[in-house]
């Protein structure tokens, strides 16, 4: 169902509206390639995925590979959607689509403002500062048979409340 829709116009006033997200998890041997976050970024210090907004005109499939060529440098082999995040908070919301990716020939990776990139053993993880909700995604989008996750995540100020369209209901602490 499309159609034309003025900024403004009655039928889009007042609207919950989202901003699209790609978040993704680029693996080679086992290893994650993840950022830690520089000094001004809001998540300094800590560990997440490759990302970032959804340009206009773009599908999240395109914005995927771009955000992973921005932040490291690398081409991914494989690209596979492995879920849809519906985050809720402040407004405007966020639909995360998270991807799984793969390169087997990784090249020298690009420097960044963003933070320092890192090839993270898969079995050394939790050792690692990881962001909580990446902490609880990378089991579940990580590995070859993955179903497709759907889940929201509700924020509040220490707090990251995950639901699952399978009926899981857990908190996870984000301070």
């Amino acid at each position: 169902m499309l159609e034309k829709r003025v900024p403004g116009d009655q039928q889009t006033a007042g609207r919950y509206t989202v901003v699209p997200r790609t978040l993704i998890f680029l693996e080679h041997n086992r290893h994650l390639l993840l950022l830690c976050g520089a000094a001004h970024k809001w998540f300094a210090g800590r560990y997440n995925g490759l990302g970032g907004h959804v340009e206009p005109g773009e599908d999240v499939h395109t914005a995927a590979l771009r955000e992973v060529e921005e932040e490291s440098g690398l081409r991914p082999d494989t690209l596979h959607l492995r879920g849809v995040v519906h985050v809720t908070g402040p407004l405007p919301g966020v639909l995360l689509f998270i991807f799984h990716a793969t390169v087997a020939h990784p090249s020298p990776l690009i420097t960044s403002d963003e933070g320092v990139l890192e090839w993270v053993p898969l079995d050394r993880l939790e050792h690692y500062p990881l962001l909580p909700d990446v902490r609880w995604l990378i089991p579940h989008v990580v590995g070859p048979h993955q179903s497709l996750l759907f889940a929201t995540f509700e924020l509040d100020e220490s707090t990251i409340t995950v639901r699952t369209a399978d009926g899981t209901s857990l908190r996870l602490h984000s301070a």
